[in-house]
């Protein structure tokens, strides 16, 4: 008389393959949330910088974005002793070029100083796991970038995409 069914040891098997495999995938999941995320923290401070540069030039007033840890915060003018028109929180902190940690637009939307990049940080991390972790700011233009590996955050290390 033959029985139906599965053995005990083919279905510990089956089980065992099936942790494997939702472990691996977590894994992965984990490492593309992550790329997300810092992605994600670029595009958000690339469409503030553009949004801040258009505005400085629409209404012919200086503006002034300053980054503090993981703060963006925006002025309606150059003077950043006024309260910040807005701020936004940022997840991870971030690190710009310069050491006063603000970018200046005067009234026709232009950066009168050198070029800045601004990198994302992603805490215990040596490298990014994004495709952009970087934005570039020049006298008249924003973009992102990716760190060069091992590349400090500055605007001669980043490629510009």
């Amino acid at each position: 008389m033959q029985e139906r069914g599965f053995t005990l040891v083919e279905l510990i098997i089956v089980v065992a393959i099936m942790a494997v495999l939702v472990s691996v995938g977590s894994l992965e999941y984990n490492k593309m949330e992550k790329k997300a995320n810092v992605e994600r923290e670029v595009v958000t401070i690339y469409t503030s910088l553009s949004d801040v540069r258009l505005q400085a030039l629409y209404t012919k007033t200086p503006r002034t974005v300053t980054l503090i840890g993981s703060q963006l915060k925006i002025y309606s003018t150059d003077d950043t002793t006024l309260a910040p028109a807005s701020t936004i929180a940022l997840s991870y902190p971030v690190v710009m070029s310069t050491g006063d940690n603000r970018v200046v637009f005067d009234g026709s939307g232009m950066m009168n100083e050198a070029d800045r990049s601004i990198c994302v940080e992603l805490p215990g991390a040596a490298e990014s796991p994004g495709n952009t972790d970087s934005v570039v700011v020049s006298a008249a233009r924003v973009h992102m970038g990716k760190r060069e590996s091992g590349g400090a955050c500055v605007p001669d290390d980043i490629n510009q995409k």
